[in-house]
């Protein structure tokens, strides 16, 4: 007896025991795609937050306190030291004598009596004074240390470094910030101009002026005293004193008083890289040699 063959072109035969094979289509593709790209993503979000992102904090750590050495590294600047002791100061600053009023200058020592100046006139709210270490106590720059940028010093000036810079023409001078910081001004001469360079804590910021009064060069010198964290300046000549008034340094007591010295160049607020980029030939005050004697005007 023959068994059947059974009919290929017969369905209910052919197929029986048998399931289809599924076709892909297009849309089941991208499909599969958007879930591969989305278990990848994931997967680098899980390790970015269980290990990248610490590698990415300890690196920023690492990076800031390596900026951190390299701004606290010295620059080595010279004779920036207070040329007297606080002890210096007086204990009572202003005084009342026969209808004058005066401010205590310097100590003289050997049981004289203080230096003062007369202000009896004086043009600004006598209040607003703070300090009164004694004239000279808070270190200015009569001699300048210059220096190019292959000095030892200026060698070691950072690119990003913040500094206050001038040109004259093909004369050009950088005064670094936390030189300025140290001190309150900078009796200085930039080609032919001879400039008094005033640091101002209270903006942070510093201006030049001419110091020339009445056709003669005169140098400045610190009071020891400060006015909304602005130096009280005074000059050698005449022991007048001076503030800044808005962008002016404005004579408030003493024989010169009600003058002003003349505005000089602007100084511009940059970093040491992008001055010296533009300025090759820049020089640079580093100190002050304290081996001359304070000039006596």
């Amino acid at each position: 007896m023959s068994v059947p063959r059974p009919n290929s072109d017969n369905p209910s035969q052919a197929d029986v025991g048998s399931s289809p094979r599924a076709v892909a289509t297009p849309r089941d593709r991208r499909f599969r795609v958007l879930v591969s790209v989305g278990m990848v993503g994931l997967t680098l979000v899980i390790l970015w937050l269980g290990i990248g992102r610490n590698l990415a904090s300890q690196y920023q750590s690492y990076w800031e306190a390596r900026q951190a050495a390299e701004d606290n590294a010295p620059i080595g600047y010279l004779g920036l030291n207070p040329r007297r002791s606080y002890n210096d100061r007086a204990v009572v600053f202003l005084s009342e004598n026969e209808g004058r009023t005066t401010l205590f200058a310097a100590k003289r020592g050997g049981g004289e009596p203080d230096e003062v100046y007369d202000v009896t006139e004086a043009s600004i709210d006598l209040a607003t004074l703070e300090g009164g270490f004694g004239r000279d106590s808070i270190p200015g720059i009569d001699y300048p240390i210059i220096e190019t940028a292959e000095g030892e010093r200026g060698g070691r000036l950072r690119t990003r470094q913040d500094v206050f810079a001038l040109g004259l023409g093909p004369v050009s001078r950088v005064y670094p910030r936390d030189l300025l910081e140290k001190i309150e001004m900078v009796n200085d001469r930039v080609g032919d101009a001879p400039l008094l360079i005033v640091y101002d804590r209270g903006r942070t910021t510093a201006f030049a002026f001419s110091r020339a009064v009445d056709g003669s060069v005169v140098s400045f010198g610190s009071t020891g005293y400060s006015r909304f964290k602005q130096p009280v300046l005074y000059d050698r000549k005449t022991r007048s004193l001076w503030v800044i008034e808005n962008a002016e340094l404005l004579c408030i007591a003493g024989s010169l008083k009600g003058r002003s010295l003349k505005p000089g160049p602007t100084l511009v607020t940059t970093t040491w890289g992008d001055w010296s980029g533009k300025n090759p030939n820049t020089t640079i005050v580093v100190g002050n040699d304290r081996s001359q004697p304070i000039p006596s005007e």
